[in-house]
């Protein structure tokens, strides 16, 4: 039996030693982390090609009709896809839990290793928000992962995690569908006016249980794998020989938020089902019925408003969004939110580019305009992160002497409406603000790219040739 651990207060404790004012890391180290031996192994297509779109056809699916907008790869960490949002321990001044992704590049690292518990050695997102400095970018950060722990064979009772039974059950219920990829976002606010966050995410297709050649079975749900401000107490598991926190577990099969899929957890906790309300009540990212009530909907083109209107796919039935998710967020001036979901399976019909351009997993992102105008929200960033090089240690990402990884940017004006500067100074418009991420991209959706011309051109000079490596842990 083997149980992996880490203790992530200690690591917040760390952070906060080598922060500089504001709590901005004082050096940022690009390392990239070197997979975990007792995991199941990198399968083969852990980084991706991401394509981002806009709704160009205005009809609340991608389509040959939407507009290429930009190519981005995933980064990746030994850890859970939750963990990766590392998330801090206590409230602080705030008030808000606070979270900023990162690599977990130190988690890999042998014991006797002198960066075995230094925090800068992993590769951050982004730095936290700075009190001393007003003039920085409110933003919407947006990352594609692959998580080495999710993507365990969890369906394999030979797989141990944990030390007893009742651990290893609680684990292994928590972690059943995450096969696959990662969704994650983090909201800063560096001006110090605080804002609120009213966006919904749907996927078509995310769901798949497969078997890959030479890697082994696939199960992916997509779900909700953190949550940013939760219940305190009631989304700290406590059962495990280390601190975690989670957010409740959906029930795919009664489409709510039931007490049969948490009562393991919640009771080993000493919880009851009035708990279980609190904690769901609690979380500002919470799964849904997309064909149910959707309350405050971003967008009236919701999935049963598409069904309703004869909205079809490339194979003339109607286009579904399988899972539906919600975040209704607030936050206070200097601070983040954010969530993330997991089992996304990054499925695309072989066809997909030509003739099946429905039959291909596409993430739908609704940004609210109010979110925009009330946060001051003035990016929308999904960040790139090139090739990648387990145990890389060549210190950048992508543009030497950058902190991030290479960003599409798409800004937000006085309207609160979503566009992309394109290269000749005018502006590419998201209508409804609403954003797509895909596997493939269908072959007039390419040739919509290349008639911008100059704005293919511009778009990421550096995206397709950079060689740049980084990398992300639980």
């Amino acid at each position: 039996m083997r149980t992996l651990s880490l203790n992530k207060v200690a690591v917040v404790l760390l952070v906060a030693a080598t922060c500089g004012p504001g709590g901005v890391l004082a050096a940022v180290l690009e390392h990239e982390p070197t997979s975990e031996s007792y995991y199941r192994s990198l399968r083969s297509d852990y980084v991706k090609d991401w394509f981002i779109f806009n709704d160009s056809a205005t009809d609340g699916i991608l389509n040959p009709g939407d507009t290429l907008v930009g190519q981005i790869k995933n980064w990746w960490t030994p850890a859970s896809s939750g963990s990766q949002y590392t998330y801090n321990e206590t409230l602080g001044a705030s008030g808000d839990l606070q979270g900023s992704p990162m690599n977990w590049a130190t988690s890999t690292l042998p014991t006797a290793d002198p960066d075995k518990n230094n925090p800068a050695y992993n590769h951050w997102l982004m730095p936290a928000p700075a009190t001393t400095n007003a003039t920085k970018t409110n933003s919407i950060d947006f990352y594609m992962s692959y998580s080495q722990l999710d993507n365990c064979a969890w369906q394999d009772p030979n797989f141990i995690y944990g030390d007893n039974a009742t651990q290893r059950d609680i684990v292994r219920q928590r972690h059943s569908g995450r096969n696959g990829w990662v969704l994650g976002w983090v909201a800063r606010d560096n001006k110090g006016t605080g804002g609120a966050i009213n966006m919904d995410v749907f996927v078509h297709d995310g769901k798949m249980d497969a078997n890959v050649a030479g890697w082994g079975r696939s199960i992916s749900n997509p779900q909700v794998s953190m949550s940013d401000d939760m219940d305190p107490n009631l989304s700290m598991d406590m059962t495990l020989n280390y601190k975690t926190r989670h957010p409740a577990i959906y029930d795919d099969a009664a489409n709510d938020y039931t007490w049969a899929a948490n009562q393991l957890r919640m009771t080993n906790n000493g919880y009851n089902a009035a708990d279980l309300t609190t904690l769901v009540n609690s979380q500002e990212l919470k799964e849904t019925d997309p064909y149910g009530p959707l309350a405050g909907a971003v967008s009236a083109r919701t999935p049963q408003s598409l069904v309703t209107a004869g909205i079809k796919s490339s194979d003339g039935n109607d286009y579904l969004y399988q899972d539906a998710f919600t975040e209704r967020a607030s936050f206070t001036g200097y601070s983040t939110d954010g969530g993330v979901l997991a089992g996304l399976c990054g499925w695309a019909d072989p066809n997909a580019s030509t003739t099946a351009w429905g039959n291909q997993q596409v993430i739908r992102i609704d940004i609210a305009k109010e979110t925009l105008l009330a946060g001051g929200i003035d990016r929308i960033v999904f960040h790139d992160f090139g090739t990648s090089s387990p145990g890389s240690t060549d210190g950048q990402v992508s543009n030497p002497g950058s902190p991030l990884p290479d960003p599409i940017i798409l800004y937000a004006d006085a309207g609160g409406n979503v566009y992309y500067l394109m290269g000749d100074g005018s502006k590419l418009y998201f209508p409804e603000n609403r954003i797509y991420i895909a596997v493939t991209v269908p072959e007039p959706g390419t040739l919509t790219l290349l008639v911008l011309g100059a704005f293919a051109a511009v778009l990421r000079p550096k995206r397709f040739a950079s060689s740049r490596v980084v990398g992300g842990r639980s």
